[in-house]
């Protein structure tokens, strides 16, 4: 009876507290320029954190539905202090630091040399953080650093929180319930024609749902299509949960061509490639029809006929821009060959050299970015990351007895080589909200127990 007292009083004084927070957030708000939309964005963030420390599983699911939402507000600055602007993405990355760090303070028996890659992440984070100062822009090395602690951060979180099976699966839902704000933005940007255009490529109406380029948004498509898949693999019994997942598989791979982006088309491929190997024989139906759609999507849509002849036989396409940037790039590392220019910085350093007369100051490749900005100890680091994490996946694969395991490990080696293959000709690694999921994926799977 005492104890039914003690919930009711615990409950009663959340309630109290969450609502008097509440009323002061709204009366200081209200003496603020911020538009009504960023308000109730800055509330919802508010209570995400709430849901943090009264549930972490819960608070974690929903900075995940969040976060991929938030990239088209980049621009919008929420917070000044001193010459650093924090928009939406970096007050979540922040919350996110902080709350991985009471965890970690909070679990007094985790011993942190037992979380698997926990020494090439540590090693990577800590060049990366060194090489700022040796930055030619210090204040950006630390707001991009603060980006990359976040993305390991969540790899943490999910290795601590996502202790079971069946709480991997919910992540895996969940990652894809991500998806469908981002999607209903696309849907429209196709139907009003308010996509992104490239006329000089004859490419128009490409969609972005609610990230700042398509690449980015195609890129992300990536993780929840390929979960789609693995649940529809494991779904057993449940008729309706395989039509559902089936119908979100080719509702996510069309929206994946309609943002024609050929390295995400790519990226995909490989990607049932990998899952092919494994269910070949009890889905090759469902997998065939996936690849016929992809092409007949060839012959039958233009822009995607165009797209791909423009690969294969233009010798003035992206491809050959991308080259030239490169070799321009690569000889602006030689300058600061050990510890670069600083983390975050390659643009500004390529803005200074090239300008803009030749397009984007983006790199195009991930290695070159950070060889450019970490130098060859950065660039040696992030290798060595990406080789102990696809031995740990591989090992998974080898010793695990589980079906399901080995499967959804298979699934993450798909993305996993996609992912880092692309890298060398796009910026996947300046994609925060697919770099979240997928470092959270990683965190959880790894943590994940011996069962059917």
């Amino acid at each position: 009876m005492s104890t039914e007292i003690n919930k009711n009083t615990k409950n009663k004084i959340k309630i109290q507290f969450l609502f008097i927070t509440t009323v002061f957030i709204l009366l200081v708000l209200s003496f603020t320029s911020l538009k009504p939309i960023i308000i109730l964005l800055l509330f919802l963030i508010y209570y995400v954190i709430i849901a943090m420390f009264f549930n972490p599983l819960i608070g974690l699911f929903l900075l995940l539905i969040i976060r991929p939402c938030l990239d088209i507000l980049s621009n919008e600055s929420i917070i000044t202090i001193c010459d650093m602007h924090l928009n939406f993405a970096s007050i979540m990355a922040i919350i996110t630091i902080f709350f991985s760090s009471i965890i970690l303070i909070t679990n007094k028996s985790l011993n942190l040399k037992k979380i698997p890659l926990i020494f090439p992440i540590s090693l990577f984070l800590l060049i990366t953080f060194i090489s700022s100062f040796f930055s030619v822009s210090p204040l950006e090395s630390i707001i991009e650093w603060t980006r990359l602690l976040s993305i390991f951060s969540l790899y943490i979180l999910g290795y601590l929180i996502i202790k079971t099976n069946e709480n991997l699966t919910r992540l895996s839902k969940i990652i894809i319930f991500s998806v469908i704000i981002p999607s209903i933005f696309a849907l429209y940007q196709f139907f009003t024609r308010t996509g992104m255009s490239i006329p000089f490529e004859g490419i128009y109406n490409r969609i972005f749902g609610t990230f700042t380029h398509p690449n980015l948004f195609a890129y992300y498509l990536i993780i929840p299509i390929a979960l789609s898949l693995f649940l529809f693999s494991i779904t057993k019994t449940k008729k309706i949960a395989k039509i559902i997942l089936a119908i979100i598989t080719i509702f996510l791979s069309i929206l994946l061509i309609l943002t024609y982006t050929r390295g995400a088309w790519l990226a995909f491929v490989i990607i049932i490639t990998f899952i092919s190997i494994a269910c070949f024989k009890k889905y090759g139906k469902f997998l065939i029809i996936i690849f016929l759609i992809i092409s007949f999507s060839y012959f039958l849509i233009e822009p995607i006929n165009k797209r791909i002849n423009d690969f294969i036989y233009n010798p003035y396409n992206s491809i050959h821009w991308r080259l030239n940037l490169w070799k321009d790039s690569l000889s602006y590392v030689k300058e600061k060959l050990l510890f670069g220019n600083g983390t975050g910085t390659a643009e500004k350093s390529i803005l200074q050299k090239r300008g803009y007369r030749f397009g984007s100051t983006a790199p195009h490749n991930d290695y070159l970015k950070i060889t450019l900005e970490n130098g060859l100890l950065g660039l040696l680091s992030y290798i060595f990351l990406i080789i102990s994490l696809f031995f740990k996946l591989l090992k998974k694969f080898q010793t695990t007895k589980s079906q399901n395991i080995k499967l959804f490990s298979l699934t993450l080696l798909g993305i996993t080589v996609s992912l880092y293959t692309l890298s060398f000709a796009d910026n996947i690694l300046r994609n925060t909200a697919l770099e979240w999921s997928y470092w959270i994926l990683i965190g959880a799977f790894l943590a994940s127990k011996e069962s059917e």
